[in-house]
């Protein structure tokens, strides 16, 4: 019978978790469970990883990577008009992206107690926010932004914010709620921004 290689192992591993984090509330899994689902031992998991935290953690950076491409998909260039359609096309685009991925609603969204994942998605946020910027600097001339806090972070983290009060009581993001989370980021980047902004000549 043929060895089965470090790769496969962490990818039963992986498989295993995603299904469990998609089935049951997140902090009723333990590495027990997911070794069983995964038809694997523990102790195999354990080498791998210290704690349920760590897996979690590790899920979530295919979810980062997820996000990166939901800012480039969900701007389609002949329908901006004004920055606020960049905003409204960003958001629809992670609350689409939501809907379709359970995993990444139960870890961003649900309640849990992993300090560690929150830390990681206020960091990746910062990381987005800087892509976000170059979205919007593609199309217009940007004022100057406040050099203490990204204007863009804080949109992001905002949305979030709705998106994660009315996940954790209703199930899902309501399509009255994503419309509010528009509505806030575009008061919030409002302040910064002018209601008209110079477009940038494409060629």
């Amino acid at each position: 019978m043929r060895k089965e290689k470090t790769e496969e192992k962490l990818e039963r591993i992986h498989n295993a978790a995603r299904k469990l984090v998609t089935e049951q509330n997140l902090i009723n899994i333990s590495m027990y469970d997911v070794a069983k689902e995964a038809s694997i031992a523990t102790s195999t998991i354990y080498h791998h990883y210290p704690d349920m935290e760590a897996l979690i953690y590790k899920l979530l950076e295919d979810v980062f990577l997820d996000f990166e491409r939901v800012l480039e998909t969900a701007i389609v260039p002949e329908n901006i008009s004004h920055w606020k359609d960049i905003n409204k096309m960003i958001e629809e685009g992670f609350v689409r992206y939501y809907s379709e991925n359970p995993l990444a609603q139960k870890i961003l969204l649900g309640q849990h107690i992993y300090n560690s994942v929150r830390h990681a998605d206020v960091d990746n946020d910062l990381i987005l926010a800087v892509k976000v910027e170059q979205i919007y600097r593609r199309y217009f001339i940007l004022p100057q932004l406040p050099d203490d806090v990204n204007i863009f972070a804080i949109a992001l983290q905002v949305a979030d914010k709705v998106y994660s009060m009315n996940y954790c009581e209703f199930g899902s993001i309501p399509k009255e709620m994503a419309r509010e989370a528009i509505i806030l980021t575009e008061a919030y980047l409002g302040v910064y921004l002018p209601n008209v902004l110079a477009k940038v000549k494409q060629d």
